[in-house]
């Protein structure tokens, strides 16, 4: 009779890195009784991985250990059967932020009285156990009518949150903190701090790196900074984890 089995496992299976994670596939019918095999769908099983039988463990896992892994039984009668459960890893990276209007860009403005928008993304896996947290100098922010605070469509733009400062005021100067955190738990939490102060003296600004503002390149997880005296002005970044 052709091979049949099943999984003792969830699917898929969701862990935090350094996690020891443990696979069970058994069989359910098959004359005669069918080899079991491990495969992933991408590459080769980690190195670390320890089989017995059909149970297959992967110690301290990592996110380069992710992906969809295949339990096969084989008895030359029939066709094979094949189940798969896909083995995500919690991780936060590649946290950026910009302005809105660009303060480096010749023809926008940062004034008193109009609008500024802060808006910070993310990678988050899995995106839907993402959520983001907005500080004022280290104080919650919860959304008003001066100070509108949105999560963007994740069809759109998944792992963004913007903060609107509707009619800026001198009072609106200040650190605003961006966190983002993963409802799981486990994960370090991802903060960019965006300073807003009003300027005095001359422009401070640190190699070219005022592109990254201008053009939204991926921050690095360290603290930098970046001034303007463009209409008064000065903005300071930084990036850290948590």
């Amino acid at each position: 009779a052709s091979p049949s089995i099943k999984l003792l496992v969830d699917d898929p299976i969701v862990v935090n890195p350094g996690e020891a994670i443990t696979l069970v596939c058994v069989t359910t019918g098959g004359e005669p009784a069918p080899s079991l095999t491990w495969v992933r769908s991408f590459g080769t099983l980690p190195e670390k991985t320890v089989l017995n039988g059909g149970t297959l463990t992967i110690p301290a896992i990592t996110s380069d250990d992710a992906g969809t892994y295949s339990c096969i039984a084989n008895n030359n009668v029939g066709n094979p059967a094949k189940k798969s459960t896909n083995i995500i890893v919690r991780a936060l990276k590649k946290g950026r932020f910009w302005i809105t209007p660009d303060p480096y860009h010749k023809d926008d403005n940062i004034q008193i009285g109009r609008e500024v928008k802060i808006s910070c993304q993310v990678e988050a896996v899995p995106s839907e156990e993402l959520t983001f947290s907005w500080f004022k100098n280290g104080r919650p922010l919860r959304s008003s009518e001066r100070m509108v605070i949105t999560q963007t469509d994740p069809d759109v733009s998944p792992g963004t949150t913007n903060l609107d400062i509707i009619d800026l005021k001198f009072t609106d100067f200040g650190t605003y903190t961006c966190v983002a955190s993963l409802k799981g738990g486990g994960i370090s939490d991802i903060s960019i701090d965006v300073n807003i102060s009003s300027s005095t003296g001359k422009s401070n600004t640190i190699g070219d790196k005022r592109n990254i503002l201008s053009s939204s390149k991926t921050l690095p997880l360290e603290s930098t900074h970046l001034t303007t005296d463009r209409c008064g002005f000065s903005i300071e970044w930084k990036l850290h984890e948590v």
